[in-house]
């Protein structure tokens, strides 16, 4: 692992040494901004979030295997805060992102998580299809068209949007923000009215029952468990929240939002309508000053209540969603799959509520899914454009945001092709594998930064909680546990748990 130097004395302007980068130049830490002025990056989270496990992998659980899994979903969404939070706080207290960070420790290591990255987005168009079938649905338009011709219509429709979204929006991460922040609305209120349906409110008592049972999991696996589902229930658990590199997305939007000491680093702007920011190559430090120290707090309180409403909006719409599910799916004992992914869970609804509760279903399933192209597209493109900066000789001659608009180019018709290639859910699925066991590999990596590199080159109060670090610890070994149940699962048809 990589060296550091003694901790951080120095004024504004010098440096102090970490890992195998350059140098942070110290700064003074911003004076924190306020909490409806920071206010952001966990409602793109959330909405990011509020995907295919949400829609597609828990409902299909649901309908096969009924309470079987329900008692670990709560579980699966409160962890994924320490997740976040090991991400977060390292954006916040540097100004440096996910994979600068990981660059800081080991080039090697650094590129197997961005080889992971590539092949887990090589077929994120898969979130575009999945809503589109709903908007095909929804609308009915073309005409006359099949249901996979149709949901490709709609699947460039809604890339030709965003893709303009992203060209000409001033400041990127303000259209994300916006867009998505309406998405959530649009959901949650939606899935609101959606379980006040009487049909939905009878099955209160046998769902939450279940709902709040995490220990019916150590009874054993449900006796119908067919081993091909390992794949599912594995993105189930991932997709509680986001998983994977979709957490790590979190990072980025932190830094554009600038909150701590992303302040002093620039945004990705528009080449059309906006004005060039420089984005430095590294971050920043701070010395131990009493001012400083009451900042960063006040940025580390705010990170919690940031990430909190990430997680708990994402922890409110799944549930919502499964309960769904549990009244109207699970009775009728089929699966949603294929090109009609959305649409089979609609005629559900339809048969429960009528015309209106389709239409319902279909409006928050395109939003659902849809947005998950733009926000997708944007973070991976700013992961991509951070892993070149740093490992890539003479990647720096090339501007950040020059980077960043490359990506987004690769990622749409990459996107665009693999599309033609599956069926949503297999290529949701696909992403879904891989983000888990990155989820694994990198925690341990933001456990060292965070709780033994920094506090060495930066005042000691930067230093988290012992809690926090045990915490973090017990999460990674249990996504190291359940990445070998999974293996067994498909290596050896495992049929219990434990």
């Amino acid at each position: 692992m990589a060296t550091a130097s003694a901790p951080a004395t120095q004024g504004e302007g010098n440096t102090v040494s970490l890992g195998r980068l350059g140098p942070l130049k110290i700064m003074s830490v911003p004076v924190f901004v306020g909490v409806w002025a920071a206010l952001g990056p966990g409602f793109v989270w959330a909405s990011l979030g509020q995907g295919s496990g949400e829609l597609i992998w828990w409902p299909y659980l649901t309908a096969k295997y009924g309470a079987a899994f329900l008692g670990i979903l709560l579980p699966a969404c409160i962890i994924q805060y320490w997740v976040n939070y090991e991400i977060i706080r390292y954006t916040v207290t540097t100004g440096e992102t996910f994979f600068t960070g990981m660059c800081r420790l080991n080039k090697g290591f650094t590129i197997l998580l961005w080889l992971m990255l590539v092949i887990t987005f090589m077929w994120f168009g898969g979130y575009a299809a999945g809503g589109s079938t709903a908007l095909f649905d929804l609308t009915k338009f073309p005409p006359g068209w099949s249901p996979r011709a149709g949901t490709l219509f709609w699947t460039y429709i809604t890339m030709a949007i965003f893709l303009a979204a992203l060209i000409f929006g001033r400041v990127i991460y303000n259209v994300v923000e916006k867009f998505m922040t309406v998405v959530v609305i649009i959901t949650v209120v939606g899935l609101v009215i959606a379980v006040l349906n009487g049909t939905v409110l009878a099955t209160a008592g046998s769902f939450f029952a279940a709902y709040l049972n995490p220990f019916a999991i150590f009874g054993g696996m449900p006796a119908k468990w067919d081993s091909k589902d390992a794949d599912a229930l594995l993105t189930g658990v991932a997709f509680a929240g986001m998983g994977g590199f979709f957490n790590v997305m979190f990072s980025y939007w932190v830094r554009d939002k600038g909150h701590g000491m992303s302040q002093y680093a620039g945004r990705v702007t528009s080449p059309i309508t906006g004005k060039p920011e420089a984005i430095p190559a590294t971050g920043f430090g701070f010395a131990d000053t009493p001012e400083n120290k009451r900042n960063y707090l006040d940025w580390l309180r705010f990170s919690r209540l940031d990430n909190g409403i990430a997680v708990g909006v994402n922890a409110f719409t799944v549930m919502l969603m499964f309960w769904l599910a549990w009244a109207i799916l699970l009775p009728k004992g089929e699966v949603p799959a294929g090109w009609k992914i959305a649409v089979t869970q609609a005629q559900f609804f339809e048969n429960a509520m009528g015309a209106f509760g389709r239409m319902l279903f279909l409006v928050i399933a395109a939003a659902f899914l849809s947005d998950s192209w733009l926000g997708i597209t944007d973070a991976v493109s700013r992961m991509h454009s951070d892993f070149f900066c740093h490992t890539v000789p003479g990647a720096q001659r090339i501007s950040f945001r020059a980077w960043y608009y490359i990506f987004v180019g690769v990622l749409t018709f990459i996107s665009a092709t693999t599309v033609l290639m599956a069926q949503p859910g297999a290529l949701l699925l696909a992403g879904g594998v891989l983000n888990f066991i990155a989820m694994a590999i990198y925690m341990p990596a933001l456990i060292y930064l965070n709780h033994k590199m920094l506090p060495r080159v930066l005042p000691e109060w930067v230093r988290p909680a012992k809690a926090t670090f045990w915490i973090a610890s017990a999460i990674t070994a249990f996504y190291i546990v359940l990445g070998i149940i999974y293996l067994l699962f498909k290596l050896l048809d495992v049929r219990i748990l434990f």
